[in-house]
């Protein structure tokens, strides 16, 4: 962005900027960076999972001593085929179930795990983690009755989220069940997890062989199947970032199977382990011949049947965020003198953002210009370039699509600059930091924002000329478009010219004010800062011409920031208009007001504007109090629309978004002062009409120069009222007092706003442009006439 004015412009730019214009920038900055501090509008986002261990004994009778064969156990991996119902051996190592090379129950994912935490074998498989035999233990009151081996499968794979106790966990893995010490036997596979708002069930592959405790001579191999494994619907699951255990459902439930053994009422002795497993797990294992080992039947608690309900199932994992999936590009929208620098970013996947620097979960995103001589770290509220906070309602199925102006004062030439979004709320460090690219731009371009050597040279030449011509007439400020805060330094040079070319003291203001807007337009239309600063639209350089708190109120158009002063969405047809709301005070009643589109819904964010602190920067970004917050109110059929002010003192930063058709506009920013004070009304807006028509009355005598200047220095406190003061209406102190008035009335009203709401009000606007036509043409003839 380099360019050989540099030095002029930068120049010009420190001319422009007030230390009021500064601090208000920086307010802004403040106040939108600490927007939106309620909780994001985003979904949950699932957690990733690939390390999810599955832990389960099952029940205590799937690894007790048994009637025969010395005791019921759990081998790892999918069981073969031994041709007929027998008791397996240690030579069945490898073909009938799997070992690893030191001979222990694995397979693939699956280890069966003794409760000391070593890894069972054929040889230890009938024993406890204390060395206890359990052979033939079939009394579950017994001491040492089983071993509680489980079942390990490593390795599980899926996503989790803890907020609403959801996850989907698959395992890819195989443990089989052989009862009466192999003499039958059956296998689960590759179980899955699905649990929804805390409950849920786990599913797999049934598969193994039937067998007939009747008749030893039957056997053969079951067709595989998929079921239900587990059930959770009586109890509920608490999944969290490391895992979760819950008792698989058993108790209280009734088979509807007719296995080799009915179900046994319920009664008060056996209620405590009364139950069954679920449908489909017995309805295989009817064809296993275990059927009745999954159910209660006859028996005391002295006997096998207190052993059948299920134990607890653990699954433990590391649950991680997924990575962001983030694309982010730029383009340049917009390049002029007049209106600036404005870069549209468009980005997908911003609702699935990493936390901000400070730790926190996302709020949206901020985008913003920024100096590339600037490192991302060093970015603070308060030397961004141009910055824009992308509220979590602003972004949609994780679009955003946000423009970023920069005013042409706050750009130096010799300078370049990068487009930088990061994840509220904090600073650009680390993975908040999103993206980061050069804006490049046109030669076309740059010479639209930054107009050549040439124009500039021309205007300054003819603006000197023409300066030196109004110094006789207290006018050379104005001519060069800087009629500052102090008045009239040059005014008072021309005091007596002033009274002897216009009898009514203001034609001198207004020669002034057209002097500059002539000279500017003789300088050519080259879109020149001095042109822009003429002021001959009494609007939008208002701020920055006088520095005062009322030149932001100074558009008729009704924008507070200046940028839009037609209170429009930067161009964009697809989204609605900005609100029009501008920077007010309010007391008792707190009652802030806006105008968007008919019945349009509002969102109202705001945070107390806080001091940059240099121990702390995100502070400046983002307002940790407790008064910050927001709230949505529906606009009238007229488009107006109010809400209360927080009820504590203080200056707030305010953005407010209108939804229409579920579409939001860009968001307008604004500050609210909430004083002690009763609420600025009718009487503030008399007394500003007064102060502004008593200064007009007394300049409008002998001292056009400075009531100009004032005029000006008041911030014009409407386009009408700098014009008809300007133009001194033939030098009535009464014309003089109506065209205060006007001001007053804009600047002063009790809901801050600045548009015109009468008729009154709105006829004043061509008068006042008739009446500076007029006044130009006076001051046109009478340099005629010296010349």
């Amino acid at each position: 962005m380099t360019h050989k004015s540099a030095r002029a412009r930068a120049a010009k730019a420190r001319r422009l900027t007030s230390p009021l214009a500064a601090g208000a920038a920086i307010a802004a900055a403040t106040g939108l960076l600490g927007m939106g501090m309620s909780a994001p509008a985003f979904g949950a986002v699932d957690k990733t999972v690939d390390d999810a261990v599955f832990s389960w004994s099952v029940n205590n009778e799937s690894t007790g001593g048994a009637y025969f064969g010395g005791c019921n156990f759990l081998a790892a991996g999918e069981a073969g085929d031994t041709g007929m119902a027998r008791i397996w051996t240690a030579k069945d190592a490898g073909s009938i179930y799997s070992v690893d090379d030191a001979g222990k129950f694995t397979d693939g994912n699956t280890s069966i795990v003794k409760t000391n935490g070593e890894l069972s074998d054929f040889d230890s498989r009938c024993t406890d983690g204390e060395g206890n035999k359990v052979n033939g233990k079939i009394n579950a009151e017994a001491p040492n009755n089983h071993t509680g081996d489980h079942v390990e499968i490593k390795n599980g794979t899926g996503t989790v989220d803890p907020d609403n106790d959801n996850a989907s966990i698959q395992w890819e893995g195989s443990w089989s069940f052989a009862y009466y010490g192999g003499m039958t036997y059956w296998t689960i596979s590759d179980p899955k997890l699905e649990v929804k708002n805390g409950k849920g069930t786990i599913t797999g592959t049934y598969s193994g062989f039937g067998a007939d405790m009747d008749d030893l001579s039957i056997w053969k191999k079951l067709d595989a199947r998929d079921g239900d494994i587990v059930e959770i619907q009586q109890g509920e699951v608490d999944v969290t970032d490391s895992g979760f255990e819950f008792t698989p459902d058993y108790l209280g439930v009734e088979t509807a199977t007719d296995g080799r053994n009915l179900q046994s009422p319920k009664s008060s002795e056996n209620e405590s382990w009364w139950g069954a497993m679920p449908q489909d797990w017995i309805d295989f294992n009817v064809e296993t011949g275990q059927d009745s080992y999954w159910y209660t039947t006859a028996g005391a608690s002295t006997s096998i049947q207190p052993r059948k309900k299920t134990n607890p199932l653990t699954v433990k994992y590391t649950a991680q965020a997924p990575a962001p999936d983030v694309s982010t590009s730029h383009s340049v929208k917009s390049a002029s003198a007049e209106d600036g620098l404005t870069v549209n970013v468009t980005g997908d996947g911003y609702d699935n953002l990493p936390d901000s620097s400070l730790g926190k979960p996302s709020a949206g995103a901020y985008a913003a210009i920024v100096d590339r001589d600037l490192a991302s770290k060093d970015v603070t509220a308060g030397n961004t370039t141009a910055v824009q906070y992308v509220m979590p309602p602003q972004i949609k199925d994780g679009k955003i699509d946000v423009d970023v102006t920069a005013k042409t004062v706050d750009l130096d030439e010799s300078k370049d600059y990068d487009v930088l979004t990061w994840v509220a709320h904090g600073l650009p460090t680390g993975d908040a930091e999103l993206y980061r690219e050069p804006i490049e731009l046109t030669d076309e371009q740059k010479n639209a924002l930054f107009p050549g050597d040439d124009d500039a040279d021309d205007a300054a030449d003819d603006g000197a000329t023409d300066g030196a011509e109004a110094g006789d007439d207290g006018a050379a400020d104005a001519a060069e478009g800087e009629a500052d805060d102090k008045g009239a330094a040059d005014a008072t040079e021309g005091e007596a010219d002033g009274a002897e070319s216009d009898d009514n003291g203001s034609a001198d203001a207004a020669e002034g004010a057209e002097d500059g807007a002539s000279d500017a337009a003789e300088a050519g239309d080259d879109g020149t800062a001095d042109a822009a600063e003429g002021e001959a639209d009494g609007s939008k350089a208002g701020a920055a011409a006088d520095g005062s708190a009322d030149g932001s109120d100074s558009d008729a158009g009704g924008a507070a920031d200046g940028d839009d002063s037609d209170g429009g969405s930067d161009g964009d047809e697809d989204k609605p208009a900005k609100p029009v709301v501008a920077d007010q005070t309010v007391g008792e009643d707190r009652l802030v007001k806006g105008k968007t589109a008919p019945n349009a819904e509002v969102n109202l964010a705001w945070t107390p504007v806080v001091e940059k602190n240099a121990d702390s920067q995100i502070k400046a970004f983002a307002a940790k109090v407790p008064s910050e917050d927001n709230v949505t109110v529906t606009a009238d059929a007229e488009g107006n629309f109010s809400a209360k002010a927080p009820s504590a003192k203080g200056t707030y930063a305010y953005s407010a978004i209108a939804t229409v058709d579920g579409v939001p506009s860009d968001p307008a920013e604004f500050t609210v002062t909430v004083t002690e004070d009763e609420a600025a009304d009718d009487d503030a807006g008399s007394e500003g009409s007064s102060d502004g028509g008593s200064a007009d009355a007394a300049g409008s005598g002998d001292d056009g120069a400075t009531d100009g200047a004032e005029a000006g220095s008041d911030g014009g406190s409407s386009a009408s009222g700098g014009a008809s003061d300007g133009s001194g209406a033939a030098g009535s102190s009464s014309a003089g007092s109506e065209g205060s008035s006007t001001g007053g009335s804009e600047s002063g009203s009790s809901d801050g706003g600045n548009l015109p709401r009468t008729g009154a009000e709105l006829m004043t606007l061509p008068i006042a442009i008739g009446l500076l036509i007029l006044g130009a043409g006076s001051v046109m003839f009478s340099r005629m006439r010296k010349r």
